[in-house]
């Protein structure tokens, strides 16, 4: 739901109009390909995640349970060949092939973080933080200029979504961050390696300090660019509570308000736009 949300805010922003009804087919292109891609991606690290998730989450533990590992195994696959398959019409009906080429690298890098990267030092936590920001240029794909070279291209990119594309990275990895430590004893009893078990959770804490350090600057920039009102508000109040969790150091209501936090970014996108 963030995802979809996220991209029709995206898109909506850019363009300062709801889409008409003659527009609804290709928003609704933009839309899906990373949903189902998402989608997808839960399926299969649930799939191979059975061991673990019977000890962090086991009222949450479906595959092997109440959903068949076959079943859970071909839905992982039908719902990523549709989303390639939409993402490849959409890249046709829009002259690029932007999406398709994002929507390839999402499938591929999910399905290699559920059975390889999930349970190495910090790999599966950049590869779950780029596949969320990926929405940012897949959603402006039909605004990304490809005529000139492809380093010239990529410079544009950054100047014009870099810094949105930056923000969503840093809210993702820390909150994956933040997951590592809570399904601790999970993952270690499936024999992960991943930064709190390798090196100690206190390690994971001083890089969540420094990455809410990057955002807390990033947020009293947004301030200071859009003003103070109700939504700012808001914003600002779930981030403090965001601070105040990780100064208790409590990680579920710290990954939870980070979810949030997301969400609430979503209506600072219309401001800023």
């Amino acid at each position: 739901m963030i995802i979809a949300a996220s991209i029709a805010v995206l898109r909506w922003s850019d363009s300062n109009h709801i889409p008409e009804s003659g527009e609804y087919f290709l928003e609704m292109l933009f839309i899906l390909p990373l949903v189902l891609l998402a989608a997808g991606g839960n399926v299969i690290n649930d799939y191979f995640d059975i061991k673990e998730d019977r000890v962090n989450k086991p009222e949450r533990a479906l595959v092997g349970r109440v959903l068949k590992r076959r079943i859970a195994l071909v839905s992982h696959w039908g719902l990523s060949a549709a989303g390639l398959i939409i993402a490849g019409i959409l890249s046709v009906k829009i002259h690029t092939s932007i999406p398709f080429v994002i929507a390839l690298i999402v499938a591929i890098v999910l399905f290699l973080y559920s059975t390889k990267f999930k349970g190495s030092v910090l790999v599966g936590n950049v590869i779950v933080a780029c596949a969320i920001a990926s929405v940012v240029p897949f959603a402006y794909a039909d605004s990304i200029d490809t005529s000139p070279p492809l380093f010239q291209a990529l410079t544009l990119f950054i100047w014009e979504f870099g810094s949105l594309t930056g923000v969503i990275f840093l809210i993702v990895f820390t909150r994956e961050l933040v997951k590592d430590i809570e399904d601790l004893d999970g993952d270690r009893t499936a024999g992960h390696a991943t930064l709190p078990i390798t090196y100690s959770p206190q390690t994971s804490w001083r890089l969540i300090h420094v990455l809410l350090i990057l955002l807390t600057i990033c947020v009293g920039y947004m301030q200071y660019e859009v003003g103070f009102g109700i939504l700012q508000g808001i914003f600002l109040g779930i981030y403090l509570n965001i601070l105040r969790f990780a100064w208790k150091k409590k990680v579920t209501q710290l990954s939870a308000w980070l979810k949030l936090l997301l969400a609430a970014g979503l209506a600072w996108l219309v401001l800023l736009g």
